[in-house]
């Protein structure tokens, strides 16, 4: 009896495909976890958090509790080394069981093609390889989303109490994650509207769950909620720009160039097979299939209405994304010799994420900043004052008389000068922003705005470049640097 004819082992096969992909995720993304502690300038606060037992309660608990467990029961909670990596390593398991979750979700569906496939795409993400590497929170919300999406899965096929609850409970793990993971509350009850046989009783049931599930993970935020609730103002003052000079126009496009850069033309392509076929089926879906459609559309638009971007927000769109490409191989199944082009296409779409892969796995052993110290200590007379700006983040400053400031609005070369400096390191990570075509002040913030934009045109202009690094194949390790001479016979550069 083949694997098709045999109902059992067909059924088997996303569960055993889930276990292969967390198996290689886990040996993907755990490769060269121990690069440089404050190379991220989000991960040493974290730590920081944990050695010190003091929140700053900026995002939900779960990733910084599930560190915290972890080093308390290593009993090395005051060890800062020991806690990064800890918090490194969660961020790997929460992306290889997001991994895990979908595969199986995308099995479940589709059937165990579509799940070998999801699994291909998710662990050959260049995007998800990345993140999967820092002690950040876009791990753990990944594996939030998944995990609601698969509570949801398995409540469509049993509408029961039990799987209410645990619809409930995933929610609550999601929302701990990160505050953007609220988005898929409004699905959970759109799930348990159109399957339930009881809906008073499995939303309660669902309701009650959620909320002590979020109050038992975020339980030393509840404890201090006056502070926590000061750090939600100051995140969604911070996603909607009122906390910065200059801000971006809404709606943007810059989320469409971000899927560019995780994904490949085989998936755009596939995904505009199963958009297609979606159409064709006039959208005839079963609920569950329409939550993974429209999730990441929700999701992509109220992304593109934050004036604040970052690669890392995308990260759930774009791999629900990549599980619905997978989806579109089915139809490419049903043409003439279809196994074989589904099989080509996929060796094409890895084959195309292999040197991405490759650099940003080069990426971590790179170190743009020790190149930076070098050059200071060889390059740059120690009777310098240099002054560090925003975002380059150079830790040892006991090197050389660098001070650690960014650059204010009344800073002007002349000023700087006056206080003895005689360097600036600058970082189009900071003033990239300043300088976009498609920057503009945030509203009460004009004049700030024009200071600091001509302070940096007049520094390109009249101070003398002495060495610049470019953005090498990891954004964090090898930001762009730029060092400057500002001292007073410096001539206008041609």
């Amino acid at each position: 009896m083949t694997v098709s004819q045999n109902p059992t082992l067909l059924a088997r096969w996303p569960i055993l495909a889930a276990f292969v992909f967390l198996g290689l995720s886990l040996i993907l993304f755990g490769r060269n976890l121990d690069f440089y502690l404050y190379a991220h300038p989000d991960e040493p606060n974290k730590a920081v958090q944990i050695t010190k037992n003091e929140y700053n309660f900026h995002h939900p608990m779960l990733m910084i509790r599930t560190a915290r467990i972890v080093a308390d029961f290593s009993g090395k909670a005051a060890d800062f080394t020991f806690v990064m990596l800890a918090g490194r390593w969660a961020s790997v398991i929460y992306a290889s069981m997001a991994v895990f979750l979908f595969v199986l979700i995308n099995g479940r569906l589709h059937g165990p093609l579509v799940a070998v496939a999801t699994g291909i795409f998710l662990i050959s993400n260049p995007h998800l390889f990345d993140l999967a590497h820092y002690f950040k929170e876009d791990p753990c919300l990944l594996f939030g989303v998944a995990l609601a999406l698969f509570a949801m899965l398995l409540y469509s096929e049993k509408p029961r109490a039990l799987e209410a609850g645990f619809v409930g409970v995933a929610c609550a793990v999601a929302l701990s994650a990160k505050y953007s993971a609220g988005i898929v509350l409004p699905f959970a009850v759109y799930l348990l509207v159109a399957y339930s046989q009881n809906k008073p009783r499995d939303l309660a049931v669902a309701v009650v769950c959620f909320c002590v599930g979020v109050f038992l993970i975020n339980f030393p935020a509840f404890e201090a909620l006056a502070k926590a609730s000061g750090s939600l103002d100051r995140e969604i003052d911070s996603l909607t720009g009122q906390s910065k000079i200059s801000t971006r126009s809404v709606p943007h496009g810059v989320y469409s160039n971000i899927y560019w850069q995780s994904a490949t033309p085989v998936l755009i392509g596939l995904l505009g097979v199963y958009a297609f076929d979606v159409f064709k089926r006039r959208f005839q879906l079963a609920p569950m299939e329409r939550v993974m459609i429209f999730l990441p559309i929700l999701y992509v638009a109220v992304l593109s209405f934050l004036p604040k971007t970052h690669h890392r927000y995308f990260l759930p769109v774009a791999v629900l994304l990549a599980c619905l490409s997978a989806v579109g191989l089915k139809d490419i199944l049903k043409i003439r010799h279809g196994f074989i082009v589904v099989v080509a296409l996929i060796l094409l779409s890895v084959a195309w994420q292999a040197p991405r892969l490759f650099a940003a796995d080069r990426g971590f052993a790179d170190d743009h900043r020790k190149e930076l110290l070098a050059f200071i200590e060889n390059d740059i007379s120690g009777e310098s004052k240099i002054l560090q700006d925003k975002r380059v983040e150079v830790t040892k400053t006991d090197v050389r008389n660098l001070e650690n400031r960014p650059i204010q609005p009344a800073d002007t070369l002349e000023s700087l000068r006056e206080e003895g400096f005689t360097h600036i390191i600058v970082s189009s990570k900071h003033y990239g922003r300043l300088l976009l075509k498609s920057s503009k002040p945030t509203k009460g913030k004009e004049e700030e705005f024009e200071l600091m934009k001509n302070f940096y045109e007049r520094l390109f202009q009249e101070g003398k470049l002495l060495k610049e690094w470019d953005t090498g194949d990891n954004l964090y390790l090898a930001p762009p640097f730029r060092v400057y001479s500002i001292q007073s016979e410096t001539k206008v550069a041609p």
